[in-house]
C-alpha cells in the first residue's frame, strides 16, 4: 500500500531510518497509537508509532498522522513538543512514528488527576496555566493560523516530573492529529469537522455544527485551567452526550470545587474564556495579557 498522505517532500527532509532509533518502554498508549521512550543518537526521544497496521490503516489515520507532521515541521517555540522527525514517510515498509523529544514528567493529566498525594502551590498551578497559553499564542498568531481543536491535560506535558510544591514546572504542548491550519492548502478552512476534540473539554460551537473558529481552543482552555485548579475533570461523571445538553445549555462545571484562597485573577480568566458566545471569549494575546507576569506568579 503507498503512503498516499506521506509522500510530501516536506516530510522526505524528516525521514529517519528505523535502523536510527531504538525503542524501549512503552509510557503512554491511545486508540491508534503507543507511545515509546527511546534514543534517537544522543538524544532520549518518544517515539509515537502508530498501532494500526500498514495494510489496515484507514484515511482517517493517514490524515492524522500528516497534520500532526505538517504542524510539526512549521512550529518552533519552547512550550511546544519539538519534533526529530518521522519514520515510515518514504517507505511502505517501516511502521509510521514521529520522533520528539521526551518529557519526562509524562502528561498533566497524571499529576492533576491521579497523584492526589502531590500538593501544587498555586505558583505552579499558574506557571502552568501561562505555560499553555504561550504556546496558544503562538500557535494562534502564527502564519498560517494553527488551531489545535483538542486542548486538554492528556496532550500537556511536563518537561521533568513535578514531586510536590517547590519543583519547577514547564508545560509543553502536544498531539495535532486534529489540528487545523489556515492556508492556502486548507481550501475549507471555513467548514470545520463537527465533535473533533475530546467532548469533556469541547466548545458548545463545536457540538452543533462546523461554524467555528480558533475560539474552541480558548474555550478548552478556561476547561484545562479548571483542571489545573480544581484538579477534577470537566463533567467527569457526565457521559459524552449528558456533556453536550449542559455545555448547549450553558452549563458549566461545578465551581464549588474552585479553591476558595486561589488567585482570583485566574477565576476570572477561566469564567471569561468559557463565556458561551465565542466573541465575548479573549484571544490568546489577551488571555497572556491578563495572567500574572512571571515575577508575580513566582510569588503566588
Amino acid at each position: 500500500m503507498s503512503n498516499g498522505a506521506f509522500e510530501h517532500d516536506e516530510f522526505r527532509d524528516i525521514n529517519i531510518l528505523s535502523s536510527e532509533i531504538t525503542m524501549e518502554e512503552v509510557v503512554g498508549t491511545g486508540c491508534t497509537a503507543e507511545v515509546y521512550r527511546g534514543t534517537f543518537g544522543s538524544q532520549v526521544v518518544a517515539i509515537k508509532q502508530m498501532t494500526v497496521t500498514r495494510s489496515s490503516i484507514t484515511k482517517e489515520h493517514q490524515v492524522a498522522f500528516a497534520r500532526e507532521l505538517k504542524v510539526l515541521t512549521k512550529v518552533c517555540q519552547e512550550n511546544l513538543v519539538k519534533l526529530y522527525g518521522a519514520c515510515g514517510v518514504c517507505s511502505d515498509g517501516e511502521p509510521l512514528r514521529i520522533v520528539t523529544e521526551f518529557c519526562a514528567g509524562g502528561a498533566c493529566f497524571e499529576l492533576l488527576h491521579n497523584s492526589p498525594d502531590i500538593e501544587l502551590q498555586f505558583s505552579q498551578q499558574t506557571k502552568m496555566c501561562f505555560d499553555v497559553a504561550l504556546a496558544m499564542e503562538y500557535l494562534h498568531t502564527f502564519k498560517p493560523m494553527i488551531i489545535h481543536r483538542d486542548l486538554k491535560s492528556l496532550n500537556l506535558l511536563l518537561d521533568k516530573p513535578v514531586f510536590g510544591p517547590q519543583d519547577p514546572v514547564l508545560v509543553k504542548v502536544s498531539d495535532f492529529g486534529v489540528a487545523k491550519i489556515k492556508d492556502g492548502a486548507e481550501a475549507d478552512w471555513g467548514k470545520m469537522t463537527v465533535q473533533a476534540g475530546t467532548k469533556h473539554w469541547m466548545a458548545p460551537e463545536m457540538w452543533s455544527g462546523t461554524n467555528y473558529d480558533e475560539k474552541v481552543d480558548v474555550y478548552s482552555y478556561a476547561m484545562v485551567i479548571y483542571e489545573i485548579f480544581c484538579r477534577e475533570v470537566p463533567f467527569e461523571e457526565e457521559e459524552p452526550s449528558g456533556v453536550a445538553k449542559f455545555t448547549l445549555a450553558g452549563v458549566r462545571p461545578d465551581m464549588d470545587a474552585w479553591p476558595p484562597n486561589s488567585p482570583p485573577k485566574l477565576r476570572d480568566l477561566m469564567l471569561a474564556c468559557w463565556a458561551q458566545d465565542p466573541i465575548k471569549r479573549p484571544s490568546f494575546i489577551e488571555v497572556v495579557n491578563m495572567l500574572p507576569p512571571t515575577p508575580e506568579i513566582l510569588r503566588l
